[in-house]
């Protein structure tokens, strides 16, 4: 089994490789053989030509068989030793840069080989006269061979590589270019930036400039986001909100899980307090400029179901400067009214319906890892998440882990089926992040649901799609069980068939292992 698992990994590379190879082969073994039988050719096909032609094919054969020596040696080493070994250990591809100069370096012996042994020049006059050219050439081209040098010692460096993101700095943050390396050649490295652009960086300028890869050392990196909200908004749920944004993007769009995402106060300015939203990427699955269209999105989402906006600059008279300064709010003094009236569920209110569910309202802080309820718990309480991230999770029998149904974010209500049908709870609420969930007392939330029809296809609406979702999960996880059972019995029955074969042809190698009989019991 193991031979024909290796068969394809070997005849796909030895067909790329004669597909390469055939024409430098070719041609080195046709003017080898004209070398060989030059005589014998000349006087069967050319035996009355001229002076001429007999001078032409003296010289070209041997021309001939000095390039097309240079050009399989070429060859070979690009294909062995650039895009085979160097490749293999680098795990990319190589740049065109250095199998260039190994093309020069090889040519250029086989020029000055046909000087020295077919129009036998002298070499030492070879070499004198290419010092000279050399120094003329060096002058005038000075920029162009700096920007091959520093482009040979970049690829010896490996600052960077093709597919790295990197940032190039300049005099100004604003005008620092970041993008992709897409090519490095002899003079320029060309940048593919976010705005789908490519930009052209002379060698010698990136060898100069300051560079920063986002790739290196390890493949990804981390991005920060700044938010400076107001004094009188508290540190904790400042925090919460932040935390909650990143955190319902993290994984589904190709944020980072882990490293996990932070929030931290980052500094205390006249204009308010400034938070830092830090969060990791790959480069390779997302730029850094649409990673943070999706992260500031999702923030500012959650801060407009807050009911709160970023500060601004504003200027504040007050007459009695002892006791009328306003003091930074407490976790107990957030004012929740603008979070309830930016919920879908009290669109359908009346103010007056609105003021009799608020009358009975409760409060209740989770932290993170924390349960809400547990799936079979008999609970007859409706709530809607003011702020945080909850997940939704189901046990499912003859399992050891919760799956995950769905994401819950702030302004969404959940927990109906316990007013409605006095039923056990169909899932498992846990709090992701530091969350505030707020209570409604059951028999106000059954009064509404009675006299208002569209309250009640509302919740009816969002409690139907929930277990929607329960019912999927359950299904994908079954389906997926049956899988494995099916994947380990084919295994199963290879195993069989392995050890069947193995034990009725036995290997006849020398250094094969036998397992000595054990004595009958009788």
């Amino acid at each position: 089994m193991k031979d024909k698992e290796l068969k394809p990994k070997q005849e796909v590379p030895l067909v790329f490789l004669l597909a390469r190879l055939w024409i430098p082969v070719s041609a080195f073994l046709f003017f080898l053989i004209s070398i060989v039988s030059k005589e014998e050719l000349l006087a069967r096909f050319l035996g009355n030509a001229s002076l001429v032609v007999h001078q032409v094919v003296e010289y070209g054969t041997q021309i001939g068989l000095w390039l097309s020596t240079a050009f399989l040696v070429q060859r070979m080493v690009t294909v062995f030793i650039w895009d085979g070994l160097i490749a293999g250990i680098s795990g990319r591809s190589v740049p065109r840069l250095p199998k260039d100069v190994t093309g020069i370096c090889i040519f250029g012996v086989a020029l000055i080989g046909i000087l020295a042994t077919v129009f036998k020049q002298s070499v030492t006059g070879i070499w004198a006269t290419s010092g000279v050219v050399s120094i003329v050439i060096g002058v005038a081209l000075r920029n162009v061979i700096l920007d091959i040098f520093i482009g040979l010692s970049m690829h010896i460096e490996k600052s960077f590589q093709i597919g790295d993101w990197v940032m190039v700095h300049q005099n100004r943050r604003e005008t620092h270019i970041v993008g992709q390396v897409v090519e490095i050649n002899w003079r320029t490295t060309r940048l593919k930036t976010t705005a789908k652009n490519l930009v052209v960086v002379p060698n010698s300028k990136m060898g100069e400039a300051i560079l920063t890869n986002y790739m290196q050392p390890k493949p990804h990196f981390r991005i920060d986001l700044q938010f400076i909200l107001d004094y009188s908004v508290s540190p904790d749920r400042a925090i919460r909100v932040l935390m909650s944004g990143v955190q319902s993007v993290a994984g589904s769009k190709r944020i980072l899980v882990e490293p996990a995402p932070e929030v931290l106060l980052d500094e205390a300015l006249s204009t308010g307090q400034r938070y830092a939203v830090r969060f990791f990427i790959l480069p390779a699955q997302i730029s850094p400029r649409e990673s943070k269209h999706v992260v500031n999105k999702s923030v500012i989402e959650h801060l407009a179901r807050a009911g709160l906006t970023p500060s601004m600059e504003k200027e504040m008279l007050y007459f009695d400067t002892a006791s009328s300064l306003p003091l930074i709010a407490s976790a107990r003094d957030d004012n929740f009214d603008e979070v309830l009236t930016r919920s879908e569920l009290f669109e359908v209110l009346s103010k007056e319906d609105c003021l009799a569910l608020l009358k009975k309202v409760k409060r209740k802080d989770l932290k993170a890892g924390e349960f809400l309820y547990r799936q079979g718990n008999v609970g007859d309480t409706f709530y809607l998440l003011a702020e945080g991230l909850l997940c939704s999770s189901i046990e499912v029998a003859d399992m050891e882990f919760r799956a995950k149904v769905e994401r819950l974010e702030s302004g969404i209500h959940f927990g109906a089926e316990g007013v409605l049908h006095k039923g056990t709870r169909l899932s498992t609420i846990s709090a992701i992040t530091d969350s505030v969930v707020l209570a409604f007392d059951p028999e106000v939330v059954a009064e509404l649901a009675s006299r208002n029809g569209d309250f009640l296809s509302l919740v009816n609406e969002r409690m139907v799609l929930g277990q929607d979702r329960i019912m999927k999960t359950k299904w994908k996880i079954q389906k997926e069980e049956a899988r494995s059972i099916t994947r380990s019995k084919k295994i199963g029955v290879g195993r069989t068939i392995q050890t069947f074969f193995t034990d009725f042809f036995p290997s006849s190698h020398p250094h094969a292992k036998t397992v000595p009989n054990k004595p009958s019991s009788s």
